[in-house]
């Protein structure tokens, strides 16, 4: 794909954009994950003017695809190397997305208190359409309504069209990345941070069921090449708890039509507990156990796959993050959601490939990373749980895509 349809800007600290790398001078890599924090990683001389820029905490970068911003934020860190061929030396920038403030941040009882010690509420409780609570929670925790020295400075809240179910949610001192998670996941609708003009925008979208529309195969030319991996659900049945204590204690058993095919088509009854003894709420005990069932409840399907560059179904265009669409494999069509997009551009072009389902299914180092989150996840909802606390899920990290 032609250069000219990337635009690569470096900020500063205030967001004020500084320069823009020429195309011949780019040797650039983004990983962009759906409802996560993405990455970057950026090569320049060490004598390039806009270095100095990008050394400086804070800086980071804004890169601009053919129609809209592809990922935006900060550096995290800069690493010089120099050889006897490159005396002077080049330095590697690795970023992160602007989602990452949202990962930075927990979700407090009592977000107008931004005394994290003196928290005069047990939770802070939100109810209301999915993608409205999204917005509050943000708003509340992160945006212009939260306390100074809370606020994201130049953080704005985008459209908010009241989409999804009508959900209800207690927080309390959840990862406020995680808690959107679980909120979205019930409401297919996608979120991030992105840099517009001079500030950051928090948005969220809708998306879309496009498998009838957008076909992906080798054979029909709109992969360069694919692989595929197929895996049994993570579970197909969920018995949430809630209060009370042994027998006296609140349980919901939660299954879903896909998952009990999986379990049939798999032979394989995979259950799994869920403790939300922080709630007696029946409408989110039976939430909690829709998010399992929505992120695990069904037979897995990862696909590592590279549009061509022609392709009449573009990226980013005719399919987007999150959308599910239509993988062919060995002559049998499957379904798949768009998790993942990795872009690597030179002074030749750049190259875009998309990561469909679970990267768990390709990379052992993804799939110990995912157990490892879990884990911790669930350590820190028992602490929290033990005096009250709300539990959250993981949001997996997407490596190894190329």
């Amino acid at each position: 794909m032609k250069l000219s349809d990337l635009t690569v800007e470096v900020r500063d600290k205030t967001l004020a954009r500084q320069g823009i790398i020429r195309p011949e001078e780019l040797v650039l890599e983004i990983q962009e994950t759906f409802n996560n924090v993405g990455t970057w990683k950026l090569s320049l001389a060490a004598e390039h003017p806009l270095t100095p820029v990008l050394r400086t905490p804070g800086s980071g970068l804004v890169v601009t695809g053919p129609t809209d911003v592809l990922i935006s934020g900060p550096t995290v860190k800069p690493e010089f190397a120099s050889t006897p061929e490159d005396p002077a030396g080049t330095v590697t920038f690795e970023g992160v997305s602007d989602s990452v403030a949202l990962m930075d941040m927990l979700a407090l009882p009592e977000p107008s208190n931004p005394d994290m010690a003196s928290q005069r509420q047990a939770h802070d409780t939100r109810t209301g359409p999915a993608e409205s609570v999204m917005h509050a929670y943000v708003n509340a925790n992160l945006g212009p309504a939260a306390p100074a020295p809370r606020r994201r400075v130049g953080l704005t809240m985008g459209t908010n069209l009241g989409r999804g179910p009508a959900v209800s949610k207690s927080a309390r001192f959840p990862v406020l990345g995680s808690l959107l998670t679980e909120i979205a996941v019930v409401a297919s609708l996608g979120f991030r941070i992105v840099q517009r003009g001079s500030g950051l925008v928090f948005e969220t979208y809708q998306i879309v069921d496009r498998s009838r529309q957008v076909r992906l195969d080798v054979r029909n030319r709109t992969l360069s090449g694919q692989r595929v991996a197929i895996s049994p659900p993570g579970a197909t049945r969920v018995l949430v708890a809630g209060q009370g204590d042994l027998t006296a204690r609140q349980f919901l058993a939660v299954d879903t039509p896909a998952s009990i095919a999986a379990e049939a088509d798999w032979a394989r009854r995979i259950e799994r507990f869920v403790d939300q003894r922080n709630t007696n709420d029946w409408t989110e005990l039976q939430q909690a156990g829709n998010e399992v069932m929505a992120k695990e409840g069904f037979t897995s399907v990862a696909v590592q796959a590279v549009p061509v560059e022609d392709s009449a179904m573009r990226f980013g265009i005719d399919w987007y993050l999150g959308d599910q669409v239509g993988v062919v494999v060995e002559d049998q069509e499957l379904v798949s959601t768009v998790t993942g997009m990795v872009l690597k551009a030179n002074a030749d072009g750049y190259k875009v490939g998309a990561l469909l389902g679970d990267p768990a299914g390709f990379d052992v180092r993804t799939a110990l990373t995912r157990r490892v989150q879990t884990t911790e996840t669930r350590v820190s909802a028992l602490e929290r749980t033990a005096e009250g606390g709300s539990s959250d899920n993981q949001i997996m990290s997407l490596m190894g895509v190329w």
